[in-house]
């Protein structure tokens, strides 16, 4: 029968899915009417009827001295689906607290930097979520972000960056725009939280359509424009290195935004 198949696909058994579909047809029912209805043996019937209880989906009641079962409403079924989706997150979050402990197996040595490639906006996107996976509460990003690309490909929107904050990860940002419009929202318009710092730069002075993050002991560069895509680079030496270059480069946007407003003036 074409509902036994995709009671199936839920999760029930071959004999479970045959006997709520019978209960369901029959009404309440003794265990001897629903086991023919369902053609399974009556003693199988009774293991299976306990089996949906447990799940919610077969009540049992009397009625006189008969034990009656009735089918709960099929949309007792979405319990199934929900069960389901507990079971992955349940498996997700076990999986995210052991990666950590297989990404070191995963070295071959200590002091060998490993690069890893994504490709396309898939893999733009798993590098960004990398980004949260590995990065601890009051840790920080330091990126550079050319807004202007990056928002083509994921748009004004970021998932990412409510993530980030539900985490507790802090960032600075040195970000350019040639809109005027995104300078204002982020600089101005848009809330700044405690655990966000942003410097804008003139795209004249970072004309990059790449950007690029430090975080943990890993560097993540993505290209936004031509071909998609990026690498990670995890190297604790190297992700310091730049972590220094980035301060460097923060002091020095003060000094560029104050130039460049100096000689508009002398310009007028």
């Amino acid at each position: 029968m074409v509902f036994e198949k995709e009671l199936k696909k839920l999760g029930l058994k071959d004999k479970e899915a045959a006997v709520y579909l019978a209960s369901l047809q029959l009404g309440p029912s003794p265990v001897q009417r629903i086991a023919r209805k369902a053609k399974v043996v009556r003693a199988t019937t009774y293991v299976v009827l306990e089996a949906l209880m447990k799940d919610g989906l077969v009540t049992k009641y009397k009625e006189g001295k008969k034990t009656l079962f009735s089918a709960e409403p099929p949309r007792q079924l979405m319990r199934l689906v929900e069960r389901e989706q507990e079971y992955i997150n349940d498996k997700k979050d076990e999986l995210e607290a052991l990666l950590p402990e297989l990404q070191v197996l995963m070295k071959s040595s200590e002091d060998r930097p490993t690069v890893r490639y994504f490709a396309g906006v898939e893999g733009l996107h798993a590098m960004r979520q990398e980004m949260v996976m590995y990065t601890g509460s009051d840790d920080t990003w330091y990126s550079f972000t050319p807004i202007d690309h990056l928002t083509a490909v994921f748009g004004i929107e970021d998932v990412v960056y409510q993530q980030r904050l539900a985490k507790g990860i802090k960032s600075k940002t040195i970000f350019s725009t040639k809109s005027e419009t995104l300078r204002k929202k982020f600089l101005l318009e848009e809330p700044i939280d405690t655990l966000t710092e942003r410097k804008f730069v003139s795209p004249d002075y970072f004309p990059s359509q790449s950007g690029m993050t430090i975080f943990s002991d890993r560097i993540a560069i993505g290209s936004f424009t031509g071909k998609l895509g990026g690498v990670i680079i995890e190297s604790a030496g190297m992700a310091d290195m730049m972590r220094r270059m980035f301060e460097l480069a923060w002091r020095g946007a003060d000094t560029i935004v104050d130039k460049k407003i100096s000689n508009s003036k002398l310009s007028k």
